[in-house]
């Protein structure tokens, strides 16, 4: 079996990076047991410093009219649906996501990490819990059997690494999500998932065996494209 590194840029803040996130997992699950996908996930700020405010008129602001803004959260609302997420704008906050990410940063197992992504992305989006406030955030990982002793909001090595992130995201790409496999072939935009199947086979391709031992829609600072 090939075995393919994968690094995931996404914010919590952008609509169209749980929807990619799925269709990469339906691609990853098509190919069981011919690759073997690992995940490393990267941090990205959308409103790096912003206070959060009203998802749909953070969309709005962004947006060249309200009606374009209508088409995006339709849009958004519509594929999501596809991939069985549920986008409630209403509860939904667009801001600094900088703590939910160096809570990320800090769980050691990389299993744990991804695990805990899945949680924050479903918190935000569909069960209207504030992912801005340290203390809900500890209490979600915590419920995922996440120890709270592993968590540093304020850790210098942290936030330098995820402006690390940021940086090499920048280089690469205008915003997330952003997928890197093994770290040379990168893909953008919530692509379709023959799109990630491709692009997995295509890393897969030139990477060693080893043994088991046991363009798309993309949201930038500037707002999300159709």
């Amino acid at each position: 079996m090939k075995r393919v590194n994968v690094e995931i840029w996404s914010d919590f803040a952008c609509p169209w990076c749980w929807i990619a996130k799925r269709r990469f997992e339906k691609a990853v699950f098509r190919l069981a047991g011919e690759v073997d996908v690992i995940v490393t996930p990267k941090s990205y700020r959308l409103a790096k410093g912003a206070a959060p405010e009203d998802f749909k008129q953070a969309i709005i602001r962004k947006s060249v009219s309200i009606t374009a803004a209508e088409k995006l959260l339709s849009m958004i609302d519509e594929r999501g649906a596809l991939e069985g997420l549920k986008y409630n704008f209403d509860t939904m906050r667009f801001g600094d996501t900088s703590d939910a990410h160096a809570l990320v940063k800090s769980i050691s197992s990389i299993a744990d990490k991804n695990t805990a992504v899945e949680r924050i992305f479903q918190a935000y989006t569909t069960d209207g819990i504030d992912i801005f406030n340290r203390d809900v955030l500890i209490s979600l990982v915590k419920d995922l059997g996440i120890s709270e002793s592993e968590i540093d909001f304020d850790s210098p090595q942290i936030a330098s690494e995820i402006a690390q992130d940021e940086l090499k995201a920048n280089r690469l790409s205008n915003g997330v999500p952003l997928f890197i496999f093994n770290n040379g072939y990168p893909l953008s935009g919530a692509r379709e998932v023959d799109d990630f199947e491709s692009a997995l086979l295509r890393a897969a391709k030139d990477a060693p065996e080893f043994l088991d031992d046991v363009s798309g829609q993309s949201c930038g600072i500037d707002g999300c494209a159709v």
